[in-house]
């Protein structure tokens, strides 16, 4: 609701039921396929600390893991558990998953 709300003024926001309703009635009259109704994919984690590690390494494809750790230490991002100093396997980790996700060429 987040994202169809975003641009809307507050006066034409959509609630959920009715945004359910005119989805049913696109569907029902042949403007949208039935597999808009199917229930959402279970999104796996979080993927804004891959999107942070993939845009370092994308600015610096020769930035070594120690040297990210450092970054996202002097930003202030804490680890996926929550502490605050990084470990160069967590963002290899990382990296992995943003390789796995899109975010960054597994080229390097």
């Amino acid at each position: 609701m987040r994202i169809v709300n975003g641009p809307l003024p507050r006066e034409r926001q959509w609630t959920q039921s009715r945004l359910l309703r005119a989805v049913n009635a696109y569907v029902r009259d042949g403007f949208l396929p039935e597999t808009v109704l199917d229930r959402a994919g279970r999104r796996e984690t979080d993927d804004r600390l891959p999107a942070i590690v993939a845009a370092i390494k994308g600015a610096d494809p020769a930035i070594t893991l120690q040297a990210i750790c450092t970054r996202l230490e002097a930003m202030r991002e804490r680890t996926p558990r929550g502490r605050t100093s990084w470990q160069p396997s967590s963002v290899k980790m990382l990296i992995e998953r943003a390789e796995k996700l899109g975010l960054l060429s597994t080229l390097r």
